[in-house]
């Protein structure tokens, strides 16, 4: 019986796990030894940045070595942690409270904090570049696209009281700007709009047109604090081409009374109003017979008809007098025409029929062509011929003299403009026109 007890009992102590110190300093290692699978393995364990290690050696002599290496490691740390003044164990207190709720560890804010300091150099703070950049950059919750910038835009002008025209040519323009622009705003730079410019297909006057017309939704997102507001917007450095201005055309007296005899109705009331007025096509489209005042003589055009946004008078000559009185009536719109298009295209009938008569005569005679913007750059040169005074004329065309002189009027003699404010209707012997009052 004892000796069964004695194997059993060697057994167990064969089985058990022996431990054993290695020490170096105030660092010390336990080496464990125990038996898997009938193999005896000796196992180092420590800890580490508050992590528990372990090694597992075949051999005492291995463990011991590695433990005893490890030890010293460990104590060397400690040592070298004891020798951190208490100002500077503070300070890095003080530096990881600093960073509390930002999840960066100390060395990785000090790395970051010493590298933006390199690149600044001595062009200004930190503190400064932050207030820099909190100024000009624009908040995440004021981010818009071009689509929705230029929608606010169309939205804004329409409530400002802009005419239906000049929001039919935003749509035009601004349409096709915001359909090829399909990001943020701030994201555009003007070489961008500059490229987009330049691959359009159009004639410099249009293409200038397109850049006017982002200049002003450029303005408006930096009012609306979409772009930054201290500085220029991109669309502020395209250039602007460079115009070259056509000579001026205007019509003879021949050639308004072949246009005036080849038409009637509708489109000869407008050509009418155009060689005695001289206002543009798109102030006739919103004219109103209200807008006449016979008794004084003149038309009155409002601030929401005139293109400059301003009401001025526009004297009723006897020859436009004399023309307009088959058509008048008491109120509603002078023109039928709904759009600038449908009356170029009813002048441009007229020539076609002013020439068809022409051929008639003599079929050598030379094809009438509709000139463009020829009826107000006739009225302006032949009134100046007439009254000699550029300021008169000027408010009366709804301008500045210097563009009246430069856009608008062509020299020619005072009998060339009586002759064409002399221009009347042939009216039968036999019929006696009533006066417009009666009939207004």
């Amino acid at each position: 019986m004892s000796k069964h007890l004695s194997k059993a009992s060697k057994r167990k102590k064969a089985t058990e796990s022996s431990t054993v110190y290695v020490r170096s300093g105030s660092a010390v290692l336990p080496v464990y030894s125990q038996l898997r699978n009938g193999r005896r393995e000796y196992t180092v364990a420590w800890y580490m940045g508050g992590k528990r290690h372990r090694k597992v050696f075949r051999t005492v002599e291995q463990a011991q070595k590695f433990a005893k290496a490890q030890a010293e490691r460990i104590a060397a740390g400690t040592a070298q942690s004891a020798r951190i003044s208490l100002v500077e164990a503070q300070e890095m207190r003080e530096a990881q409270r600093n960073l509390a709720g930002l999840d960066m560890p100390l060395h990785s804010a000090t790395r970051e904090y010493a590298s933006l300091l390199r690149d600044l150099g001595s062009h200004g703070t930190l503190r400064q570049a932050v207030e820099f950049f909190r100024l000009n950059a624009v908040r995440p919750e004021l981010q818009r696209t071009v689509t929705q910038v230029y929608e606010e835009f169309l939205v804004a002008k329409k409530a400002g009281g802009c005419s239906q025209t000049y929001l039919d040519d935003c749509r035009l323009r601004l349409g096709r700007f915001a359909h090829d622009f399909r990001m943020p705003i701030s994201a555009i730079c003007a070489r961008d709009l500059e490229d987009w410019l330049f691959a359009l297909s159009t004639s410099l006057v249009t293409r200038d047109n397109f850049r006017r017309l982002i200049i002003t939704l450029f303005n408006f997102a930096r009012r609306r604090g979409y772009l930054s507001r201290d500085r220029e917007t991109e669309a502020k450095w395209l250039e602007k081409p460079k115009l070259v201005s056509r000579p001026i055309q205007i019509f003879t007296t021949g050639e308004l009374t072949e246009l005036l005899e080849a038409t009637e109705g509708q489109c000869q009331l407008a050509i009418a109003l155009g060689a005695f007025t001289g206002i543009r096509s798109a102030e006739m489209l919103r004219l109103n017979w209200e807008d006449f005042n016979w008794a004084e003589e003149v038309i009155d055009l409002g601030s929401d008809q005139t293109k400059t946004a301003s009401r001025r008078l526009v004297p009723i000559l006897p020859a436009l007098k004399a023309w307009v009185s088959p058509h008048v009536r008491k109120y509603g719109r002078v023109l039928s025409y709904s759009l600038p298009a449908c009356l170029g295209e009813a002048f441009g009938t007229a020539a076609k029929k002013a020439t068809k008569l022409r051929k008639m005569v003599d079929s050598d005679a030379p094809p009438l062509h509709w000139k463009q913007n020829a009826l107000r750059h006739s009225y302006g040169s032949y009134r100046m011929a007439v009254v000699c005074d550029a300021a008169k004329v000027s408010l009366e065309m709804g301008n500045s003299p210097q563009k009246m002189f430069s856009n608008y009027r062509k020299v020619v003699t005072k009998a060339q403009g009586e002759a064409w404010f002399g221009i009347m209707p042939k009216l039968p012997a036999n019929l006696i026109p009533l006066p417009v009052e009666q009939v207004a």
